[in-house]
């Protein structure tokens, strides 16, 4: 994605207006929304430019170099990628909100022009599959060889290991969504008298603590020790250069999905997706003889209805039509 297509000719602007900062600029929008189109934003840029996510300093962005990305062509392509890649139509619609608030953003500061802007907003998004698709379970002995396996893989880089190990602990132990644990912050750790807390940025901006079990909160401090500074507005989960240099630059969702493949690739269990752990936390807890209301809460569902479908219809597959004609074939 490195040809540009010219889009529109920026307006006349101050000589000096050479640099914005985007943070700034992102006051006035919830710390949960800032977050997403701060990963999106440099996600965009640095895919369009052909860039490092590193090289993109959000404090001091080049105007022009916002301005020349700001083409239908590129934002269609973009989004196209995206859904390449599996990602769903909230991840999708918010990727392309934040491209669109850039636009704007410019369109305000008199580098590109409002109907340029507004020709952006009109960009019509793939379609994503909605809702859940029939997806997989894992049992406990699946998701323990998922464990096994990364604690027991080579250690040429031990940073990466440290931080796979505590990303599919917390995910397989918490429920939590790809980018709920890309957007988690150091910060978001708390305590609450006994209890080891994390403070997850769900959906619609809501936030929902969630209880770390004892296993997760260690593989979580064992990953501490590799990071460079594991502290504030940090995020929980950086990236790590193949030398083992560990950044202080957060992962996005799509590298979460890459985490949990190889996983699964390493335990030798078919494709699957980060949102099969969550269904599996699901289903699991069900089991155990947790109620629905605390399933549901841990998930940050705002319906209860949604986690019913999740645990119901991992039930109903275990009664289905073949598998009683399996039964009886099997006599």
């Amino acid at each position: 994605m490195t040809d540009l297509v010219p889009y529109a000719q920026p307006n006349a602007a101050p000589p000096d207006l050479e640099h914005v900062n985007l943070l700034v600029a992102m006051a006035g929008l919830s710390a949960h929304t800032q977050r997403a189109y701060r990963r999106w934003i440099k996600r965009y840029l640095a895919e369009i430019h052909a860039l490092a996510p590193e090289a993109l300093d959000l404090k001091a962005l080049p105007v022009r170099l916002a301005v020349e990305s700001l083409a239908t062509a590129n934002l269609k392509a973009w989004l196209g990628k995206l859904k390449a890649e599996g990602l769903g139509k909230q991840s999708i619609m918010q990727a392309k909100a934040s491209v669109v608030w850039l636009a704007q953003l410019m369109a305000d500061i008199e580098r590109l022009d409002y109907a340029a802007a507004s020709g952006l907003s009109r960009v019509k998004a793939p379609r994503a599959e909605a809702g859940q698709r029939s997806g997989t379970w894992l049992s406990p002995e699946e998701i323990r060889a998922m464990l096994s396996k990364l604690r027991s893989s080579e250690a040429r880089n031990p940073a990466l290991k440290a931080r796979n190990v505590a990303i599919i602990t917390l995910m397989v132990t918490c429920g939590l969504r790809r980018d709920e644990v890309a957007a988690a912050l150091w910060s978001d750790l708390t305590r609450q008298g006994r209890n080891q807390i994390l403070k997850v940025h769900g959906k619609g901006e809501k936030m929902r603590p969630v209880k770390l079990p004892e296993m997760t909160f260690s593989a979580i401090e064992h990953w501490r020790a590799y990071h460079p500074r594991p502290e504030g507005d940090n995020p929980l989960f950086s990236r790590i250069w193949a030398n083992g240099t560990v950044t202080t630059s957060g992962i996005t969702d799509r590298a979460v999905w890459n985490v949990v493949q190889q996983a699964a690739k390493a335990a030798g269990l078919p494709r699957i997706s980060p949102h099969d752990l969550r269904r599996s936390f699901a289903r699991g807890a069900y089991e155990a003889g947790v109620s629905f209301e605390l399933i549901r809460q841990a998930l940050g569902h705002s319906s209860i209805a949604t986690t019913e479908r999740y645990v119901n219809s991992a039930l109903e597959l275990d009664r289905a039509a073949t598998d009683i004609w399996a039964n009886v074939l099997d006599e």
